[in-house]
C-alpha cells in the first residue's frame, strides 16, 4: 500500500523528471538531493561556484545583507547564468539560540525559485544540534580538550594566530591530528599575544552535524513543494504561521499552546486555519499561567 501511494505521489509530483540547480561550493547536494528525488522525483545538479564571495564563516569576507538576502542572491544569480527554470540555495548562520541564549544555534535557510510558475519559497529552522564553538588558547592540551568537545576529527576546525580579527594566516578544514599540530605550531609562532584562536569549521562539507540539519530541512521543503494550494493548485502549500492562545479548560485563560496552524500558498494569498497537530480543544490547567503560576 505504501509503495502504491509513493508511486502515485511521484506520478502527480509537479516536479517529476525536472532538474533543479543547486548553487553550492560545499557539496550540499549530499544532504538535499535525496529528499527531492524520493519525494518529488526531481533530479538535482550542483552548480559549483565560489559562494565565499558573498561571505565566509571565518570572517575574511563580510556577508552581504542578512542570511535570507544572501540565500536569495545566490539562487537568483546562478539561475540566471544557467537559464534554469528551477533553482535552490542554502545559507546558514550561527550564534546564540533566539529562545535559549545559553545554547549555540544553527539557523538554516533553503531558498527555492520556480521561474516556470513564477514564485519564490523558502523554509528555515533553528537547531541546537550543532558543535559551534570558539576559544583563544595557548597550549596543545587546551586545544585537545576543545577538539574533543568539537567532535574533531569528523568535524573540522579552523586555527589562526591571536584572535578572530586576524585574517592573514588562517588554517581551514583541519581534520587530522597532524594538520592540527602543524597549524597550532605555526599559529603560536606568528601570534603577537601568545594565543591561538580555534573555532569549529561550519562549512557544510566539513561539518556532518550541519549537513544533518540541512537534510531535515530539505525534506520539509520537498514535502511542501509536493503539496498543492487548494485554490490555485500551485505547489508550495504549507504552514506559514502558528496561532497561540489555546484556552485553559479550567479558567479559560489563553495559554502558550497552539490554538491553530495557518496554512498558506507560496503564490496566491489563499490561507486556511488548520487544527494543530496536538488535536486538543482545551489546554490542561498545568499549562495555564493563571491556574499554575
Amino acid at each position: 500500500m505504501e509503495k502504491e501511494k509513493e508511486k502515485l505521489m511521484h506520478k502527480n509530483s509537479p516536479y517529476a523528471l525536472s532538474t533543479i540547480i543547486l548553487t553550492t561550493k560545499h557539496s550540499k547536494s549530499i544532504a538535499i538531493a535525496p529528499s527531492f528525488l524520493n519525494l518529488l522525483s526531481a533530479e538535482m545538479i550542483e552548480y559549483p561556484t565560489d559562494t565565499d564571495k558573498l561571505g565566509t564563516f571565518s570572517g575574511e569576507i563580510e556577508r552581504i545583507g542578512n542570511p535570507l538576502d544572501c540565500a536569495k542572491i545566490k539562487c537568483q544569480l546562478w539561475m540566471n547564468l544557467t537559464d534554469s527554470y528551477y533553482g535552490l540555495s542554502s545559507e546558514g548562520s550561527f550564534g546564540p539560540h533566539p529562545y535559549m541564549p545559553f545554547l549555540p544555534c544553527d539557523h538554516e535557510i533553503l531558498y527555492f525559485i520556480d521561474h516556470h510558475r513564477d514564485f519564490h519559497l523558502y523554509v528555515s529552522c533553528f537547531s541546537e544540534k550543532t558543535n559551534y564553538n570558539m576559544q583563544a588558547l595557548d597550549s596543545m592540551e587546551e586545544l585537545e580538550k576543545f577538539s574533543a568537545k568539537a567532535l574533531f576529527p569528523s568535524h573540522a576546525l579552523i586555527l589562526r594566530p591571536d584572535n578572530k580579527q586576524n585574517k592573514s594566516h588562517i588554517f581551514k578544514g583541519i581534520n587530522s591530528i597532524d594538520m592540527l599540530e602543524t597549524a597550532f605550531k605555526d599559529s603560536i609562532k606568528r601570534s603577537t599575544n601568545g594565543k591561538v584562536w580555534v573555532e569549529t569549521d561550519m562549512r557544510a562539507n566539513m561539518n556532518p552535524l550541519r549537513m544533518s540539519v540541512i537534510q531535515g530541512l530539505a525534506e520539509e521543503l520537498a514535502w511542501r513543494l509536493s503539496a498543492l494550494c487548494p485554490k490555485c493548485e500551485n505547489p508550495g502549500w504549507g504552514k506559514v504561521q502558528a496561532e497561540k492562545g489555546l484556552a485553559c479548560s479550567l479558567c479559560g485563560t489563553e495559554t502558550e499552546l497552539l490554538k491553530a496552524e495557518i496554512y498558506g500558498c507560496a503564490k496566491c494569498d489563499h490561507k486556511e486555519k488548520i487544527s494543530p497537530s496536538h488535536h486538543l480543544l482545551k489546554a490542561d490547567p498545568g499549562n495555564c499561567s493563571y491556574c499554575n503560576p
